[in-house]
């Protein structure tokens, strides 16, 4: 396969055919017109691109001044690649994502309190976070802040140990389900 200053040229053109753009000291090379059957199928695949750029290399700038404007664009079928299910979770790095499409991230338990130990919370997970703890006397009502007493130690499970026993009370539990 023919490459010209490490970009692969699939058929040989004359050089009316290529635009050069500077980016920094980088110069790179950009073919307008590659017929799609001069690649192998599945050339360009995981193992090949992981091999050749390193993690981070296409970066959204880098993209940004390589491609020529309008490339993704709906009129060209591009589009598509950025539908619901093209990317999934484990392409999403944590904390990338926020603000209005996360669909109900902080749950909300209200359980009876007890000694202080292990108490169960349905449906909280050890990678999720726990937000607040809440003690609501059963007498008079008052909020007691008791966050900083409590960790989730297993699925289901949040825990006090040695901390404040909470008998007769409700406790509030709001966490951010990761």
């Amino acid at each position: 396969m023919p490459w010209v200053n490490g970009v692969y040229v699939a058929k040989q053109r004359d050089s009316s055919q290529f635009d050069s753009i500077a980016s920094g000291s980088v110069n790179t090379v950009v073919v307008n017109d590659v017929d799609q059957d001069s690649f192998a199928e599945n050339f360009f695949d995981e193992s090949f691109i992981s091999t050749r750029f390193s993690s981070g290399s296409f970066t959204a700038s880098v993209l940004k001044r390589l491609l020529p404007k309008r490339v993704i664009s709906a009129a060209n079928d591009i589009r598509s690649l950025f539908e619901p299910g093209f990317v999934n979770t484990e392409l999403i790095e944590d904390g990338a994502v926020t603000g209005a499409k996360i669909s109900n991230p902080i749950k909300l338990a209200l359980i009876n309190g007890g000694s202080a130990g292990t108490h169960t919370v349905t449906g909280i997970k050890i990678t999720d976070e726990l937000i607040s703890v809440l003690e609501q006397d059963g007498t008079s009502g008052i909020l007691t802040d008791l966050t900083t007493e409590f960790s989730i130690v297993k699925s289901d499970t949040i825990s006090n140990s040695g901390g404040t026993a909470t008998s007769s009370d409700k406790l509030i539990i709001l966490y951010l389900s990761k």
